[in-house]
């Protein structure tokens, strides 16, 4: 069992891209830290329900997919502290 790095480079730094554009205060929704969990839970299932690529056998979940929900989550945090 051998976890493949690529997906999950390529999805930390799509995330990350997409993460640092997000803004939060353009419409009247309201993300709050309970809603953060349940996006991430969402996510997790998601990841899980959609599987890995056939050729893939380390692991039963989308790593791809999850790498790139947690680096919208990092790339929103870090660069929303530097604006």
């Amino acid at each position: 069992m051998m976890l493949s790095l690529g997906p999950i480079i390529f999805g930390l730094i799509l995330g990350l891209v997409i993460g640092s554009q997000i803004k939060l205060n353009v419409s009247d929704a309201k993300f709050t830290k309970a809603s953060f969990i349940v996006i991430l839970i969402a996510g997790i299932i998601v990841a899980w329900q959609s599987g890995n690529y056939p050729f893939y056998t380390d692991l039963p979940i989308s790593t791809a997919f999850l790498s790139a929900l947690i680096g919208i989550f990092v790339g929103k945090l870090l660069f929303a502290r530097s604006k």
